[in-house]
């Protein structure tokens, strides 16, 4: 797994972590008044690699790897979204995530050895912040107990559904016999939180001053802080108001993202904002209950959260979003300018004239739901046409490309648990009719100079 070394970077243990966090601390909030950026004057086009890509290096997902590199440049791609795992960047919490002897340090070579590999390529880097180490986060124990009674039976109302749950009890509790699916220990909230003086704050500023631009080596344009917060952290809400431990209190999640908006934004302060800044990227799931809450629910608690702290959202953070049930759906009506309605005269972040930017950065047309929505097409042509048309209608200034100025592609070679790819799962290259219709996109498109901060 070990793999060219990039630029080095300040060596941080945990306890380093935590220091320069807390001294970040009194940067305070963003002083930069909001302001505009002129209109986007194209889609800009990025695919998301996956998080095999970085998480496995040297998988067919890895930039470096095949034909990957062509493949983005014959289609006229204009950006790369990469996944920088917390833990597996920094397994060892007394080890620091720069240090050649943690075992995270091959990790962290791959993810320079890509970034610089899209540097020489000129594709725009999107760096995805994911996940939590248990160390992190406390659930070192029940990692050690992975699969056990005990680490599935941990907080189960916040992790697993209720029907999953009620069968796992139906056969004794016995994993054997059924593991129910229930969010990985990784996902839990740190009880300390994500806000300046935190690990979680330390970690981004490791990784904001090892790839901000204007770094001698890899950098990337953007990090986003969070990925599907209302899909993947946990808990979403309150404890149980009622006996039912399933039944519905309070959101809190949103306190999280704010949080983590907080630390980012004096981060980028102390460095006078050099890129920008991506949040809250939720899911634009359908689902509900305690695991999973409905992305409008959240943008509205967010929002609120942001003004009852007094938070100051500048014009280098911007609104990220998710998008498949509109690219698979087909529809004209995009959730996407429902979320831009949600924002207008309450966000002052990233925006033009037409009111806030929305960077869709993932998204994309799973052949289970071709099948599904379009039973009498081929499923490959369906999702080329789902593709084709989901860039045609973004690519119009009016209606569904409105301040949208970021379109995603979920991988290129397809992952057979989520299956968006262009190309058909690896070994094989086959290329599907999507790449045709992706690559048949418009080219280009806007990215904001760090100058307008």
């Amino acid at each position: 797994m070990a793999d060219a070394q990039g630029a080095g970077g300040p060596l941080l243990s945990r306890r380093t972590l935590l220091g320069t966090a807390a001294a970040i601390t009194a940067v305070g909030a963003l002083g930069a008044r909001p302001g505009r950026a002129e209109a986007a004057t194209g889609l800009l086009r990025i695919v998301d690699l996956g998080q095999a890509a970085t998480l496995h290096p040297g998988s067919p997902a890895d930039l470096r790897v095949g034909d990957n590199r062509a493949l983005l440049t014959e289609s006229g791609t204009a950006a790369v979204r990469l996944w920088a795992d917390w833990p597996s960047l920094q397994p060892d919490g007394a080890l620091a995530p720069g240090d050649p002897a943690s075992p995270g340090a091959p990790f962290l070579a791959a993810l320079d050895g890509q970034i610089a590999a899209a540097n020489e390529d000129g594709l725009r880097v999107v760096l995805q912040f994911y996940r939590f180490p248990t160390w992190a986060n406390g659930t070192a124990e029940l990692a050690a107990v992975r699969g056990t009674d005990a680490e599935i039976s941990f907080a189960y109302a916040d992790r697993i559904a209720p029907a999953a749950w009620a069968r796992y009890v139906a056969v004794g509790r016995e994993p054997a016999a059924y593991s129910p699916s229930r969010r990985a220990l990784e996902f839990a909230v740190p009880a300390e939180g994500c806000g300046p003086g935190t690990a979680w704050a330390g970690m981004f500023a490791f990784l904001h001053e090892r790839y901000r631009p204007g770094t001698a080596g890899p950098f990337v344009d953007a990090i986003e802080l969070v990925n599907e917060p209302n899909f993947q952290l946990w808990p979403q809400r309150a404890p149980s108001p009622t006996a039912d431990p399933f039944a519905l209190g309070p959101v809190v999640v949103q306190r999280t993202v704010a949080e983590m908006m907080a630390s980012a934004r004096a981060v980028s302060a102390a460095a006078g904002h050099p890129g920008l800044l991506l949040t809250p990227s939720f899911a634009d799931s359908n689902q509900g209950g305690r695991t999973v809450t409905h992305y409008d629910e959240l943008a509205v608690a967010l929002l609120d959260e942001l003004a009852a702290t007094g938070a100051v959202v500048g014009p280098n953070e911007a609104w990220a979003h998710h998008d498949y049930t509109d690219v698979e759906g087909r529809v004209e009506a995009t959730k996407t300018q429902h979320l831009r309605t949600l924002l207008a005269g309450r966000w002052t972040g990233l925006a033009d004239a037409t009111g806030p930017v929305v960077l869709i950065t993932e998204g994309g047309a799973r052949l289970s739901q071709m099948r599904a929505l379009y039973p009498t097409e081929d499923p490959r042509a369906a999702q080329a046409e789902s593709i084709r048309l989901a860039l045609e209608r973004h690519a119009r200034a009016d209606g569904p490309g409105a301040g949208v100025w970021m379109f995603s592609q979920y991988t290129l070679h397809a992952d057979p648990s989520f299956d968006c790819g262009l190309l058909d799962a690896s070994p094989s290259t086959t290329r599907r009719p999507s790449f045709a219709a992706w690559s048949a996109g418009p080219r280009g498109g806007a990215w904001p100079a760090p100058g307008r901060w």
